[in-house]
């Protein structure tokens, strides 16, 4: 018997919900095998397809989304808006159209030309029979929804719908284009812009960790601590040391999800030769559950730390609202040690594959942390980074003072730090004896972080079994400055380094607003590593080269979506 055809379609968001169905844990599997899932640009290869029912996340921001949505409507018997930027536009909604452009050349500069001159929800443009709300969206809604879609086979007109060329199995919108006369190549951004720092300006010091960790849903912690260690840094604050370990506990927790997503449903499919991640968890359930094992323990850190497995809701200025108790840090240095195999298991199947042979010479780069530890947080970076404004793209490139182009990441990490990973992750990496000037070796390296990351977080629970946690309550009341006051902050996102700065006026208003996020920093490599392996690949076809860059470009793990924030 057939099955319901689904297809989800992601427009302008955080790709939040897409990721947080990942927490369906062993139910992602029965709902995989209950429905045909037709389109999903994360886990999936683009194909013309129709389809039943479709779920979408993300705001309408362009005439290309409501083109697309008018088309999915029509073979559509059922659409569902997931989450609060599909149903309502989320905070982003909040800059009126008049103000985007004006606010989009402040921080893209005079001559921009604004791709998203509007932001809004989706029934603005077509009919929505479901919603689930929410930021992240409520995932026992979606269960429920799912549930009833079970009841009975769906049928739809059979009119096929085309999905945007965008590379698949990547965070975020973007084209890769290939001039093999030239033998270069370019990642053209198709993201739109949320006008993020502009959205910040003239709003209370203390909402921005909040709507900033709004930019990326699978790296909101790096975002929300990155922007409240700038405003403690712009305030004098100093905080305690029990603060410092767990925000470092929450950033790994969020590092390990992060790693194990992208390496699992985006980069395993590749090295499996398997078109789709939905495909791979069915022929291969046993890695399946090894990952899903793993990040049920990620899930555990974000959870007993932030209070949420996404966007984090404990964190406030200077520490925690409330402090985890001992007892379950305990339990939760169980369930981390119950899954170290699995994380050497995990090295070994990404070590194992034959990886392609491309060797670099960009200059990598990462923060120095303030102590003996693997650089994570806090940091200090003391070289200057600029920003520069592409013409006809949405993301700024981000290279140091002198024009030289850098990347960040794991890689870049293991590079200057090694001696600094915990004892197993530190033997697995010397057996292994990685070329860290290979791109492709930054999935290997995301490995052996993941089994870091385990380590640390033992030794941080550990430590903060001799501390009292209750100093890490934060500060409830602020005085406000009595002058302009500024701050910045950097720290390791999964990606590579993240920053942040701001500027604060006597009445506690934000004047200024920047973020420059890893991915800004890595584009200008990912394309100059891009037309490196052009012009290596001599003797092999068009096709296998196309193949290989789309490899290049997941290995580089780029998050479209913080870039263009």
């Amino acid at each position: 018997m057939s099955k319901t055809k689904i297809a989800i379609f992601d427009l302008t968001g955080c790709d939040g919900f897409e990721f947080s169905l990942f927490s369906l844990d062993e139910l992602l599997m029965d709902f995989f095998q209950d429905f045909e899932i037709v389109n999903w640009r994360l886990l999936s290869e683009k194909k013309r397809a129709d389809f039943d029912v479709a779920f979408i996340e993300g705001a309408v921001t362009t005439k290309e989304q409501i083109k697309l949505l008018k088309q999915i409507r029509q073979t559509s018997k059922i659409v569902i808006a997931l989450g609060a930027c599909a149903v309502s536009g989320n905070i982003f909604a909040q800059i009126p159209k008049e103000k985007r452009k004006q606010i989009a050349e402040k921080i893209y500069g005079k001559n921009y030309k604004i791709k998203a001159e509007f932001l809004k929800p989706v029934e603005e443009f077509i009919k929505v029979d479901e919603k689930i709300l929410g930021c992240a969206p409520d995932i026992n809604s979606f269960k429920k929804v799912v549930e009833k879609l079970k009841e009975r086979k769906i049928l739809s007109p059979a009119k096929k719908v085309s999905p945007p060329d965008y590379t698949a199995k990547i965070e975020g919108h973007g084209i890769l284009k290939i001039n093999f006369k030239e033998k270069r190549a370019e990642f053209e951004i198709e993201e739109s812009e949320r006008l993020v720092e502009g959205l910040l300006l003239g709003r209370d010091f203390l909402q921005a960790p909040y709507i900033a960790s709004r930019i990326c849903g699978i790296c909101p912690v790096a975002h929300n601590i990155c922007s409240f260690s700038a405003i403690e840094n712009a305030l004098s604050i100093n905080i305690s040391k029990e603060t410092l370990l767990l925000r470092r506990m929450l950033l790994a927790g969020q590092t390990i999800k992060s790693h194990l997503l992208h390496l699992f449903f985006l980069v395993l499919p590749d090295l499996a030769k398997i078109k789709s991640s939905i495909k791979l968890s069915k022929k291969y359930p046993a890695e399946f559950h090894l990952m899903l094992n793993i990040k049920k323990v990620a899930d555990k850190i974000l959870q007993e730390v932030g209070e949420s497995p996404t966007f984090p809701s404990n964190t406030i200025l200077g520490g925690f609202k409330n402090p985890p108790l001992q007892d379950n840090l305990f339990a939760l240095r169980d369930s981390i040690y119950e899954v170290i195999d699995e994380a050497h298991d995990l090295i070994n199947i990404f070590s194992k594959f034959k990886t392609p042979e491309l060797s670099s010479e960009t200059k990598l780069i990462c923060i120095e942390p303030q102590d003996n530890s693997y650089p994570s947080y806090p940091g200090r970076f003391t070289q200057e980074i600029q920003e520069v404004v592409k013409r006809g793209s949405t993301a700024k490139k981000a290279f140091l003072k002198n024009g030289e182009i850098i990347k960040s990441g794991a890689l870049a990490r293991l590079n200057y730090f090694s001696k600094n990973l915990r004892p197993a992750a530190k033997k697995t990496f010397l057996n292994l004896n990685l070329n860290l000037k290979n791109p492709f070796h930054n999935n290997t390296a995301q490995a052996i972080e993941i089994l870091h990351l385990l380590e640390e977080t033992i030794n941080i629970i550990e430590k903060l079994s001799k501390n009292d946690l209750n100093n890490s309550k934060g500060i409830e009341k602020i005085e406000l400055p009595a002058r302009k006051i500024s701050g910045s902050a950097c720290l390791e996102a999964p990606r590579g380094i993240l920053f942040h700065s701001v500027r604060i006026n006597p009445q506690g208003k934000i004047t200024d607003y920047n973020i420059i996020p890893p991915t800004q920093i890595n584009l200008a490599s990912l394309e100059k590593e891009a037309s490196e392996l052009i012009r290596k690949r001599k003797k092999i076809s068009r096709a296998k080269i196309e193949n290989e860059l789309e490899r290049l470009i997941r290995a580089f793990d780029p998050c479209i979506t913080c870039a263009v924030h």
